[in-house]
């Protein structure tokens, strides 16, 4: 097994390296990350066992700075309990930097004392990062300080995130499926997948629209049989819009070196367990969203989503954030 993960590692950032820069396809957007920082909450065992789009994302990267947080759970935290979790930060920085220079990233690091978020804040002001990644507890074992950062992270610093989950023992997990491309036809959702196409050319992808049924309950009180036609009409209306929708996205994701498949499907609870469902059903290796995408399906995929999916999943996520114009 060992040995299949790491030639699939080797495949990933070859493709990467040999079609992912600027300026080896005319179809490709601008080199994505020029200033990495990595948040590491949490380490793998060996450089093997980091994700291939984790990989890919490092080695397309200029600049890496690495930093872990230092801040312990709760309870010692108000015991002023910290100068054994200030050591095991210390150590972590230490196996990251060890795991980026085995891989041939050019990355340097400090240790910074504080919350997560307090730590990404001075990271961001000092290194000035065009792109976070967090290397998270599995949600099982996720730490306090972890929750909701990624709604914390977009409202702040307004910064791309990506995000994998390591369990206590060092291992992520092993999904090798198609990435898995949410778009709900708003532009920050388009330019996340010309974003994933550039860092992942030619990796398979499933295209996902998620639509949102009417409530039947708010009209079939009355008992009318001509809104209840009019009401199965709309839903059928909306089914075929989500359809046009994935096939549009799906046709955005070929156009920038993906091998996309559109795949619509209703929303029978939140949106995020849909995601989900679907990223289990088909093993997605990577979930890509855009940040708050407004337009398009009712507005599907808002920052609530993002963070739900990233607090539910043991997948790597990346939320493409659009630039402010000016």
């Amino acid at each position: 097994m060992a040995v299949e993960r790491r030639s699939e590692h080797r495949e990933s950032i070859a493709i990467a390296r040999d079609t992912g820069r600027a300026g080896t396809d005319p179809r490709q957007p601008e080199r994505p990350i020029k200033r990495l920082l990595f948040i590491a909450d949490s380490a793998v065992a060996d450089a093997d066992d980091l994700p291939p789009s984790v990989r890919a994302i490092i080695d397309d990267a200029a600049e890496l700075y690495v930093v872990p947080p230092s801040l312990p759970g709760r309870l010692a935290w108000l015991a002023d309990d910290i100068d054994g979790y200030r050591h095991v930060a210390d150590e972590r920085l230490e196996v990251v930097l060890g795991h980026m220079h085995s891989i041939g990233a050019s990355a340097s690091g400090t240790p910074r004392r504080g919350s997560m978020l307090t730590v990404i804040a001075d990271a961001v002001a000092e290194f000035k990062p065009d792109h976070i990644l967090i290397a998270l507890r599995s949600p099982e074992h996720a730490n306090w300080q972890e929750r909701r950062i990624i709604e914390r992270i977009e409202a702040r610093f307004g910064l791309s995130v990506t995000t994998y989950t390591v369990d206590p023992k060092g291992h992520t997990l092993p999904a090798d499926g198609p990435l898995l491309l949410c778009f709900d036809a708003s532009e920050r959702a388009a330019r996340a997948i010309k974003r994933a196409g550039a860092l992942f050319a030619r990796r398979d992808a499933l295209v996902l629209t998620v639509w949102e049924p009417t409530a039947l309950g708010s009209i079939a009180w009355s008992g009318v049989t001509a809104s209840m036609v009019e009401f199965f009409r709309f839903d059928r209306a909306g089914a075929d819009a989500a359809r046009r929708v994935a096939d549009a996205g799906a046709r955005i994701a070929m156009d920038a070196g993906l091998q996309a498949t559109p795949l619509a499907v209703q929303a029978d609870g939140p949106v995020w367990s849909k995601i989900l469902e679907i990223a289990d059903r088909h093993d997605a290796a990577t979930i890509v969203m855009g940040s708050r995408g407004l337009t398009g399906l009712r507005s599907t995929l808002l920052g609530s989503v993002s963070n739900a999916v990233v607090h539910h999943t043991d997948r790597p996520t990346l939320i493409f954030r659009q630039p402010v114009a000016g």
